[in-house]
Order: structure tokens, then sequence, then C-alpha cells
């Protein structure tokens, strides 16, 4: 029941203008690189890149670019994996005027058609090895390293685009109910908004940032921008996925101070590498509920760390509210508020009359302020419905109608309550169960399906899939619909079970009621190759335990299939090194994803450690090396 104490909402609650520069993001960073040229901006393993030589070398790409038609506003595609040359290639396109379209290599080629359909971009950027993961494109490729001796010919000097604060300076693309991803477009004005007037967290110079996120995710803008126009460290991670012991390593090997998680991975590290996180002065977690009791372990055992919860929808440039936790926060029965909105944002809770509610009544929450996305791109109907009119404010001023349920408490702080709407949060991304629905009603068996999602341990989110084959077909198995899926859909809208049904229970209105749809019956299935030695009984009951599985798991059974993924891969991991007593290679977990095949590596390969930890030991020798030279250059 809600707290009501019928008290109106004070004013300045929203009180939250600060002045910021009126520079886009490439002014920015070159008046960074004119302060500290000599200063280390990139960190890649052994790489280490300067604010003046990064600065260079992004010049030298826009001026190639330009070449090439680009001008303000022109969205470029962008697939590349974690590197210097992507950081190279994000600054290069914003200094000719461009804006970034992050195209993950992970995701399946049917998957980046969407979002190159719906983009258009004119050019796209990466490189040969992931020429086959890419899908049929009718613009232009740019190979880089195909093109490097012409880029390099190109002049250093800054070049000048012409674009402004409200240019755009990346597209970032969300679940879309209708099956079609939604690409959230992102001026300039938003990012710096948020990395030099947001007053949520010291960023500056003496500041290490991990970059970690894959740039299609908005926690990226925080991590690079907050570093590079800032003249702080950024920390680029390799491109694979990492374990939490490759994690842990690279924080204290880089001496990073500044730590986005996602709020699954920061329940993990808490859980498993908490030692690991002594050296962060901030550490940021969001993209879902964080667990108080998380939360209260990492207070009590990080005294010198900040531990701030974020929380932001894309279309506000990554945070709208941010809370500094404190022990009195992480009390067992009470949520950890998302705080206060953050410089130059404001939030207003409405009822529906779009009317603000009292203190302690829950309401939708509306947001304001500089870090609004220009809309949805190519989808005017979408953005209509989405960012209206602010009626608290001048012409011309928007409300982005975010979709949460929320409530004020007395001292000004926001608390979650829940959605509006069938959006869910899984491991940071939003998945929309209409997209999913969507997916699976292009299948030719198909006739109409419903999905809902269900809580796990730790409050961890899985779907369950409900359809009506057409009627003269068999039902497809649910390895089909599976395989069907990943066609289109990232690893995290998967569902895990499929119920076929003759119709959906409908509420008087005529729409599904999801609450009527009842999860499967958990029938102990029969297992035709069951666990023989000790060690795959060992892998299955880690399995069972990480993924909530409720029956005895066969040999040849995938885990992708029972609901892992790559969140509940870094646990498996972690659990498994702990339980069978030895080291080995993360990425064993996707090569040998069957009980049979992992156990048999384990098997054959015995003490196994990661190449993650050599690379890093051999990349701390060449740095010291290369610094040590540099001295001795230096004093002659």
């Amino acid at each position: 029941m809600d707290h009501v104490n019928q008290t109106a909402v004070p004013e300045n609650w929203n009180a939250t203008a600060r002045e910021y520069p009126q520079r886009n993001i490439a002014q920015l960073f070159e008046g960074e690189a004119r302060r500290r040229p000599d200063a280390v901006a990139v960190v890649f393993g052994a790489e280490e890149v300067s604010y003046g030589e990064l600065n260079r070398r992004a010049n030298r790409l826009a001026h190639y670019l330009r070449k090439r038609h680009l001008t303000p506003d022109t969205p470029v595609g962008l697939c590349l994996e974690r590197s210097v040359e992507m950081i190279v290639a994000l600054l290069g396109i914003l200094k000719a005027g461009g804006a970034y379209v992050a195209l993950d290599p992970t995701y399946r080629a049917e998957r980046l058609a969407l979002m190159l359909a719906n983009a258009e971009v004119p050019l796209l950027l990466t490189h040969e090895r992931l020429r086959d993961r890419l899908p049929d494109y009718q613009g232009s490729l740019v190979f880089l390293e195909r093109e490097r001796a012409e880029i390099e010919r190109e002049s250093t000097e800054n070049f000048i685009s012409g674009a402004g604060l409200d240019h755009l300076a990346y597209i970032s693309y969300t679940s879309g109910s209708t099956g079609v991803p939604k690409g959230v477009a992102i001026p300039h004005r938003g990012v710096v908004r948020l990395v030099k007037g947001g007053g949520f967290a010291e960023m500056n110079e003496d500041e290490t940032f991990l970059q970690m996120a894959p740039v299609g995710f908005d926690a990226s803008t925080f991590e690079i921008w907050g570093a590079l126009l800032n003249g702080g460290r950024l920390v680029v991670m390799p491109p694979q996925t990492p374990s939490l012991e490759e994690l842990g390593l690279a924080l204290r090997r880089n001496s990073v101070t500044t730590l986005w998680l996602t709020a699954g991975l920061f329940h993990l590290m808490v859980d498993e590498r908490l030692d690991d996180l002594r050296g962060l002065r901030q550490l940021l977690a969001g993209g879902d509920v964080l667990s108080p009791a998380h939360v209260r372990r990492a207070v009590e055992a990080l005294p010198d760390c900040k531990i701030i919860n974020g929380y932001g929808p894309t279309e506000n440039t990554t945070f709208t509210c941010c809370h500094l936790t404190e022990k009195n926060d992480a009390d067992a029965h009470t949520p950890i508020p998302l705080g206060r909105p953050i410089g130059n944002t404001t939030v207003h809770i409405l009822d529906e009359a779009m009317k603000p509610v009292p203190v302690g009544v829950t309401g939708e929450l509306f947001i304001g302020g500089d870090g609004l996305a220009r809309g949805y791109w190519r989808a005017p109907e979408l953005t209509a419905a989405s960012f209206v009119n602010n009626p608290f404010s001048e012409m011309g001023a928007r409300l982005y109608k975010s979709g949460d349920l929320t409530r004020w408490r007395a001292d000004g702080v926001v608390e979650f309550v829940g959605r509006a709407d069938d959006q869910v949060k899984v491991s940071g991304y939003r998945i929309e169960l209409g997209e999913i629905e969507t997916a699976l009603r292009r299948h030719e068996a198909i006739r109409d399906a419903a999905v809902i999602a269900r809580e796990r341990r730790h409050g961890r989110k899985e779907f369950v899939a409900f359809v009506i084959p057409t009627a003269a077909t068999a039902v497809p198995s649910a390895d089909e619909l599976r395989a069907f899926l990943r066609r289109t859909l990232p690893d995290a809208a998967i569902p895990v079970d499929y119920v076929a049904m003759k119709a959906f229970p409908l509420t008087s209105n005529g729409k599904v009621d999801r609450r009527a749809l009842s999860e499967p019956e958990k029938r102990p299935a029969p297992i035709t190759a069951p666990p023989q030695t000790n060690l795959e009984h060992a892998i299955s009951a880690v399995w069972r335990d990480v993924i909530g599985h409720p029956d005895e798991i066969g040999v040849n059974e995938n885990f992708f299939d029972l609901g892992g993924n790559s969140l509940r891969v870094i646990e498996v991991h972690a659990r498994l090194e702990r339980t069978v007593h030895r080291s080995f290679p993360l990425t064993a977990l996707f090569q040998y994803p069957t009980i049979q095949t992992l156990s048999a590596f384990l098997d054959s390969k015995g003490n196994l450690g990661t190449d993650f930890a050599g690379i890093n030991e051999r990349a701390l020798r060449q740095r010291v090396a290369r610094a040590q030279r540099q001295e001795v250059r230096t004093r002659k």
C-alpha cells in the first residue's frame, strides 16, 4: 500500500540547473588534448595512447571521412570490437560531424540487418575479420586495415565540423514492441550534460575508468566520455567476456578508480570477488533493481568507495537519477531508491491526467531536461507517443514518458515501484515482451504468441512463451523455436520454456490475460544420458543452482537452451573453478556448452591458467619497461 501523506512536491526538488560547457564532444576532447597532450588517454593491454596521439589519429580519420561526404547528423555504422581503434573511430566520426551507430559484432546478422535498415547508414566502419558477421549491406564498407595507409596520409589538424550541441552524437538501439529495434537519437548536449554537469560522480584527470560495456549499451557513454572529456584515463577491456577473476585482475593491475557494473554483475562481484573492488573510489551499479543485502555488504566492506545506484533510460542519456548509498539505505526490507535527479535533469511523478501526485503516492515517472533524446530515429509516431509536451516548462520543452512507476519519499528521493507496461530489464538490457511475441509470430507454424517474465533466484528474470500453432502444422520443438528466435533477438530475450495452447485467456476488454497464463508444469523429464562421473555431477549441480533448474540435467543438454546467458556463464565459471579446484578460460563454457563436452575438456586439460592473466602480466612488464626507457630519454 502506498505511503500517503498528501504533501505536495516542493519545486526545489527539481532545481538542478548547473553550468556546463556549450561545446560538442569533439571540441571538449580537443581541449583536453591541448591541455595535457602527453597524458595517457587510453590503455589497452600493453598499448598506451596519449591524448595528443589519440587526437592526431582521430583527426586523420575525420578528414578521411569528410571526403566520403560525411556531414553533421549523418549516421555512421561502427562494427568493431573493443580496442584503441574503436575509440579512435568514435572520435573520428564525431570530429567529422557524424553520429556513430554501434553494431555489436556478437549480434546475429538478421538483427544487425534490422538495425542497418532503420539507421540507413551510408558508411560502415569495420574490420575484414568481422565481415562474415555482417548482413548484406548496400552502403560503403570501410575496412579500416585496408584504408590505413590512405587514412594516415590525412591531416592531423583538428577538423571543424560545424556540429553543435543539438546535432546527433549517436543512435543507440533498444528493444521495440513491434519487433523492430528502436533507435534512440542522442545529441551532443545529452552527453555533455551527463559528464560535465551531472554532479553525481567525480570525473577529472585523477580518475581511471574501465571501459567494459558494449558501445551499443549506453553505459559506455559514461565510461568513455566521462574519462576522455575530463582528462581521465580510460582502460579498455579486451573484447571477450571476462571472468570475474579477469575483471578483478584488470581493476587491480590498472588501478581503476571508477567502475560501472550492471546490477547482476555487481551482485556477483560482491559475492565472489569483493576484495577486487577495494581500490575503487566510485562504483556505479544499475540497469536493474539492486539487492539491499549486496549493497549493505559493499558499503560495509568498501569504506573508501562511493556506491552509487545509477538509474536512467537510454532516452535520457544514461543517467536520470543517482543515489549515493549509505548503511541505513541497505536494510534487508527496504529497496535501494533511484535517488535524486542529476544536474540539468527534471523528474515529475504524474497520474493518468498528467497531474503531479503527492509525496508517497505512486505515479508514472516523466523525465525532462537537457539529457533528452531527440526522439526515435525515423519513427515519428513512436516519438510522439513517448516524448510529450512538458506542461511545467516553457513552450517547446518535452518530457519522456518512462513507463516506470515511482513515488517521492518525504526527503525528495525517488523510489522505484514497478513497470506500467510489458517492458522487462534483463542483465541491464530493456526487453519488450511484444518484441519476443512479434518474432515468434514470424514462424510459419505459429499463429499467435504471448510471453510472460518470471523471477528466479536473486530476482533474475527469464521468459516463458505461450504459442498457438497454426491449425495444419505440428507444434515446433523448443529447440527449433530457440534457434529461430536467435536470428533476430539478443540472447537475453530468448524464452526458456514454450507452452502450446489452443487459445489464450482474455480479459473483459478482449486482451490477453497474462496473469491467467500459468507456468508450465515442471514434470521430471526422462534423462537419456544422466551424469555418470563425479565431474559431470559437479558440473550439473552448479548448472542447476545457477539456472534454477529443478531436475537432474542430462549430459547432452545445452546450457544456453536451459536458460544460460552471458551473466550466468560468468557465475558458473567462478563456481566451477572453486568446485573442481582448477583454473580454465571462461571461453571454454561457450565452446563446450554441454556437461559431456565440458567435462571431457576439463579432464583432458587438467590445471589450466587463463590466457588473460598472462597477457596482463606481459602488458604490465612492457608498460614498466616503456616508462623506464622514456625516463632515460628524458634525462638525456
